[in-house]
């Protein structure tokens, strides 16, 4: 690539990363004063824009980035973990009752509803830390798959720190000003933006390199060079893992429903239309976004790369710049920060609320009976933001795992443990204070121990031994204690007679909603 190329992409990024810092700092003044406007967007997000932030937000750099090289890693099986297809479906059941909980008693996040479902501070404190924990792995994933490909395409031109440091700004200014008004609306962007890069680097590498019979010539490439194993068999090296299957679908299906950035969205719908339409167009996004990203990985990287490729987790960043043009290279790079940004941003916004609802507010002003300041809370989640974006710069620097390894291993286990306790607390009576904290307890154990210190047994990931030994102790625990009847009444009988009347919320509890504001 020519240096007057690399320049003109560094000068397309930069421009790129200004117009993302201005749309997020307009908005600064706006929501510096009112809680409910930075963490929700006073609840107010269409159902177009929801199902654009909620499925770029589970797609991130991962879906861009780490998963065309697993996948001409281990083959056709990791698209697997594409069970979040089908998790669109639990996040709209999920979802519409999250929403009716938020507008009646005016939660923010999944903690808000945790802590107040097992009437519970402590519970809802460990259940925070946690969340925020390892919320920094999977955004500091974001910033090493944007700083890899900065330098893979410019060429070493731009150091990886200076990158990632570029990135780290963007994301960090651009929450910090709008908050999930300026992120949702931005992801609206990114996703079109990433859905017309995918389409344009599949038709032209399919034109360039396979003029003669498009993807059938190219899988008759990849029988003569040594790749088509990865189209016949479902594994990792041509053995069929459905173990490793399952738990990749089962990873990818509560991407889609607990995940704490994806949790905060299902508060933030305008109405529940919202729910009615993302029941179908968020399947189809998945689908046919992630169906694009699987052409790369599976069929268009082994034909052009063949068998032995080594650096596989810059396999896109490589195809690029190294097998097209530079517009192409600049149009790839713009994809990743889009996928990356949506989600990097996302994330840090729900960690800021958790920290400035759930431990500042809830800690320090409402159980001593105390008003904040809204400009207060406002301004602790911008200093946690700072915090953790500090905190994922030097995860970037030890980078300790593979790409898919920062959502796979140090993430999504974890992630997982709110899941038995949340579908317990929302469908469930019976559940207890008891029985999600012993429950939630046992499962982080299970997952720290057979992520960090002792292989799982069977062949099953650290996340199915944590979800099912968390499950089971969910329900058992729950039997043999009792939940209090207000309990009941308040999170099941009340929103039960909402859904059952098909009544929209004209009785909201206004007066909670109304602190949330302050």
């Amino acid at each position: 690539m020519s240096n007057t190329a690399i320049t003109l992409i560094i000068l397309g990024m930069l421009i790129y990363s200004g117009f993302v810092i201005y749309h997020g700092t307009r908005s600064f003044k706006k929501t510096s004063s009112s809680a409910e406007k930075f963490f929700t967007a006073d609840r107010g997000i269409n159902p177009f824009i929801l199902m654009c932030t909620t499925a770029i937000s589970v797609f991130s750099a991962l879906a861009f980035y780490g998963v065309p090289a697993a996948l001409y890693r281990d083959g056709i099986g990791y698209y697997s973990n594409t069970g979040g297809m089908i998790a669109g479906l639990m996040f709209v059941a999920m979802g519409y009752r999250l929403w009716l909980l938020g507008r009646e008693y005016g939660f923010t996040t999944p903690v808000d509803f945790l802590r107040n479902r097992f009437y519970s501070d402590t519970f809802g404190l460990i259940v925070s830390l946690v969340l925020m924990l390892f919320i920094v792995p999977y955004v500091a994933m974001q910033l090493v798959a944007i700083g890899d490909a900065v330098v893979v395409t410019t060429e070493g031109v731009v150091p990886y720190f200076i990158a990632v440091a570029v990135g780290t700004c963007v994301v960090s200014l651009h929450i910090i000003g709008g908050g999930m008004g300026s992120v949702a609306w931005m992801d609206t962007f990114h996703i079109t933006l990433g859905f017309g890069t995918l389409i344009v680097l599949i038709a032209y590498f399919t034109i360039h390199y396979f003029p003669d019979g498009g993807f059938v010539q190219a899988v008759q490439m990849m029988q003569e060079n040594g790749t088509y194993d990865r189209l016949s068999t479902p594994g990792p090296n041509g053995a069929f893992d459905w173990k490793g299957m399952l738990g990749n679908a089962l990873t990818g299906a509560i991407a889609t429903v607990v995940w704490p950035h994806i949790f905060m969205r299902t508060y933030v719908a305008a109405s529940k239309e919202n729910f009615k339409s993302m029941a179908w167009t968020m399947p189809l996004a998945y689908v046919v976004i992630y169906s694009l990203i699987v052409f790369i990985g599976i069929i268009i990287a082994p034909a052009i790369l063949g068998p032995n490729f080594e650096d596989s987790e810059n396999l896109v960043s490589i195809l690029s710049t190294q097998y097209a043009p530079p517009i192409i290279a600049f149009i790839s790079l713009l994809c990743l920060f889009a996928f990356g940004v949506s989600t990097a941003d996302s994330l840090l916004l729900s960690a800021s609320a958790m920290a400035s609802r759930d431990i500042y507010l809830h800690h320090f002003y409402e159980n001593k009976n105390k008003a904040a300041d809204p400009k207060k809370i406002v301004a602790f989640g911008r200093l946690i933001l700072l915090i953790l974006m500090v905190l994922s710069i030097i995860v970037v620097a030890i980078k300790p795992a593979l790409i898919v390894d920062y959502a796979y291993k140090l993430s999504s286990p974890f992630f997982a443990q709110i899941l038995p306790c949340t579908l317990a607390g929302l469908f469930w009576r019976k559940a207890t204070r008891e029985g999600a904290f012993i429950g939630t307890m046992a499962g982080l154990i299970v997952a720290i121990v057979f992520t960090f210190f002792v292989e799982p047994p069977f062949g099953f990931s650290a996340l199915i031994w944590s979800l099912l030994v968390n499950g089971a102790l969910v329900f058992l625990v729950s039997l043999v204690t009792k939940v209090p009847q207000d309990v009941v009444s308040k999170y099941h009988d009340r929103i039960d007679s909402i859904i059952y009347s098909g009544a929209e919320l004209s009785s909201i509890n206004e007066k909670s909603l109304a602190a949330v504001a302050k």
